[in-house]
């Protein structure tokens, strides 16, 4: 009998990191990407979600991690456009979705600028997030 060479690819978890200072909100998201399959890494604010980024990162030493940011834009410490503007400063392309109570047009405009690759109103629809999710990830 003639064995066939297996390959065996590992896969990246598609992970997701979502800061959101209000906890019921944050709930609802992560528990809604998780059922569609992403492994959610969650944040109070955005001190917090720059610590989980660092551990993702620490582990992951020689390559960018695959995943998305979804982050408010009002949060304590360091506000989602914050964020966004020192990963684009360290010449990261994470993808970057930031939702927002307060999004005026000039908000937007400089979360587009800062290269956010949507930026969403509160109250959204959950799906309206999933699908920015779901294009800003690369497909597998």
């Amino acid at each position: 009998m003639r064995r066939q060479a297996m390959t065996i690819v590992i896969e990246h978890p598609r992970r997701v990191l979502v800061a959101e200072d209000d906890r019921a909100l944050l709930e609802l998201i992560s528990g809604a990407l998780r059922e569609d399959g992403y492994e959610v890494i969650e944040a109070s604010d955005g001190l917090e979600l720059l610590a989980r980024l660092e551990q993702v990162v620490r582990a992951r030493r020689d390559t960018e991690p695959p995943f998305a940011i979804v982050s408010d834009i009002r949060m304590p410490g360091l506000t989602g456009i914050e964020v966004l503007a020192l990963l684009r400063r360290a010449s990261w392309a994470t993808p970057v979705i930031l939702i927002s109570a307060f999004a005026d047009d000039e908000t937007c405009e400089e979360a587009h600028l800062l290269g956010a690759n949507a930026v969403l109103a509160k109250p959204f629809e959950i799906d309206e997030l999933r699908d920015a999710v779901r294009e800003a990830l690369p497909s597998w």
